[in-house]
């Protein structure tokens, strides 16, 4: 493991119920020696992308100064802005780009609608790999040993909130996924709400991510079948096209 990518795991540490961290838990998480933690804090903070604290170091001024960066300009973004206000417009629904990176896909992009309730996911947090129609459309587009891989890590079928997840039927699911181009889910991380996700690809048609539409699911069955679907899928395939000519 190169130097670099050792100094960028210290970000991995920083979570909701871990705020500010210091030597001990670099140390202790990453198995890092002292002076290693020592050395890659005061990079870090010398940097600005860490600022000193009584209690340890925390997120430092530069993480904002780029993330209205990648707010303002970033290519992904920049396409999709005027297509997830239609879908927004076209439907009252909420409105999601997503992006695959490092075995996460992340919300970079929210756009709410007039439909109230919970989003799926924050924008900048994970979400959840195997029970979002946002996560497994990524999914069924990625390598079979990625999805294998992916499934050992986060599938624990003996769990009574995940049972029925089992691999063979988990696996054909994500195969009439890519067959269909898109994929729909019902009250799987809210009750009561639905999302209809198509992929989103790169000029070498990998998979980038995903768009969703969000909402609730009395709300998703108002419109004709396969309206909803027909509306994120061309969103998406429009937005792969702009990616392409970036």
């Amino acid at each position: 493991m190169n130097s670099l990518r050792r100094l960028l795991m210290v970000f991995d540490l920083f979570r909701p119920d871990q705020p500010v961290i210091d030597v001990e838990t670099i140390c202790q998480e990453l198995g890092f020696t002292p002076a290693t933690a020592y050395r890659y804090l005061r990079e870090l903070g010398d940097a600005g992308f860490l600022k000193r604290l009584p209690r340890g170091y925390a997120l430092g001024p530069r993480i904002v100064t780029l993330e209205h960066q990648m707010t303002k300009y970033d290519p992904l973004l920049a396409c999709s802005r005027d297509l997830v206000d239609k879908l927004v417009d076209d439907t009252g629904l909420d409105a999601l780009v997503s992006e695959w990176h490092g075995d996460s896909v992340v919300n970079v992009l929210i756009q709410r609608g007039s439909d109230a309730g919970p989003v799926g996911g924050d924008r900048g947090r994970p979400i959840d790999l195997l029970h979002s129609a946002t996560s497994r459309v990524v999914l069924a587009y990625l390598l079979p040993r990625q999805i294998r891989r992916i499934y050992d890590v986060h599938a624990k079928p003996t769990e009574p909130q995940q049972q029925g997840l089992a691999w063979k039927p988990f696996s054909k699911s994500l195969l009439a996924i890519r067959k269909q181009g898109y994929c729909i889910s019902e009250s799987e991380l809210h009750p009561g709400r639905s999302g209809v996700a198509a992929p989103i690809f790169d000029e070498k048609q990998r998979v980038l991510g995903s768009m969703t539409l969000v909402g609730r699911s009395e709300r998703f069955r108002a419109f004709q079948p396969g309206y909803l679907c027909d509306l994120v899928t061309g969103a998406a395939t429009e937005l792969t096209a702009r990616i392409a000519l970036q």
